[in-house]
């Protein structure tokens, strides 16, 4: 087993749990580093384009970015910095770039995802698309005064090898912002399908932040990990609560009971005869906008329950928010 992709700590590494990847069907282990605090998975290798083309297609990618209310980005804005040459990795789309740009920054943004860059640069803002080193090692050092990996850093096998990459493009001085899950969030049912590997290979507390980027060059301004939306409380009650029950009812109804395996598995199982006719169920698009729908009405339904459940989980833990947020500066 490699050392730990945080602290290049030796181990050995107690394991937390095993996963099977769905989409690939790859199995994962789940360890937790002794030293640093932080959980990794093994075997910890970037998956390709192809990967996330199969788990996110793009039309479920639509219409999900509103930057004004996002509010990692309305963190990052709200600090007190002077705006300057600001880069963003993982900009997706590049609507946090754009809002940034409105605010005075002058900015670039990284990704590798080519089916949102095109939606960037229709934004106005100058999105790069490479190899990630070989783009780092191609800027001059010290070019930005800002950097931000927003909900970045757990999709990274090697985050510490990430960091070193980007530090020598900050000034020194350089503020960087980071945001991703809170491994301290509570977690009402079982853990989100999104926070296994291969798209989150790493969990972090606010303490192993802290440690993280402490031993890599950087201090640590201040951190915010209590922001608890009642949305993440409700979205728990319905994905674990209310959608098995339905999914269940779907299955029974659509290819009859006791029938194993997901919708999809089992569209794909019959053959032809299933293939997608406009509006057909067999159509995942179609079903994805129908959970969409559902997930809407069950707010409504969940809100109340959720509310109380927030108010609790806020009233009894400390930094228990479901986005951790850090804001760090170059030291040398």
């Amino acid at each position: 087993m490699k050392d730990c992709p945080a602290c290049a700590g030796p181990g050995p590494f107690p394991k937390v749990e095993d996963w099977l990847d769905p989409v690939a069907g790859k199995p994962y282990t789940v360890h937790e580093c002794p030293a640093c605090g932080v959980a990794f998975s093994e075997p910890r290798v970037a998956v390709g384009a192809d990967w996330y083309e199969k788990a996110a297609p793009l039309r479920a990618l639509e219409g999900k970015s509103e930057p004004a209310k996002d509010w990692r980005y309305v963190t990052f804005l709200a600090e007190p910095l002077k705006p300057g040459r600001l880069l963003d990795v993982g900009c997706g789309d590049g609507s946090f770039l754009a809002l940034a740009q409105s605010r005075g920054w002058s900015g670039l943004g990284f990704d590798y995802e080519s089916r949102m860059i095109a939606r960037g640069r229709d934004l106005g803002v100058e999105i790069v698309s490479a190899d990630f080193e070989t783009f780092c090692r191609g800027r001059a050092p010290g070019e930005f005064d800002a950097a931000t990996l927003f909900d970045v850093l757990e999709h990274t096998p090697e985050p510490a090898k990430l960091l070193a990459l980007v530090r020598p493009l900050l000034k020194k001085g350089g503020r960087l912002a980071i945001t991703l899950p809170n491994a301290r969030r509570p977690i009402p049912f079982r853990r989100e399908q999104h926070d296994y590997p291969p798209h989150h290979y790493t969990r972090w507390s606010p303490e192993a932040m802290r440690a993280f980027l402490e031993k890599n060059g950087f201090v640590v301004e201040r951190q915010d990990a209590g922001h608890l939306r009642v949305d993440y409380v409700s979205d728990h009650l319905f994905f674990f609560g209310l959608m098995p029950i339905v999914l269940g009812a779907a299955k029974a109804v659509l290819f009859g009971r006791g029938k194993a395996g997901t919708v999809t598995e089992l569209y794909s199982a019959k053959g032809d005869a299933a293939a997608p006719e406009p509006g057909s169920l067999a159509d995942p698009m179609v079903r994805a906008q129908l959970v969409g729908w559902f997930k809407l009405l069950s707010r409504l339904v969940t809100w109340p329950a959720a509310f109380f459940l927030t108010a609790y989980y806020r009233a009894t833990r400390e930094l228990a928010g479901d986005c951790l947020y850090t804001l760090a500066r170059r030291v040398d």
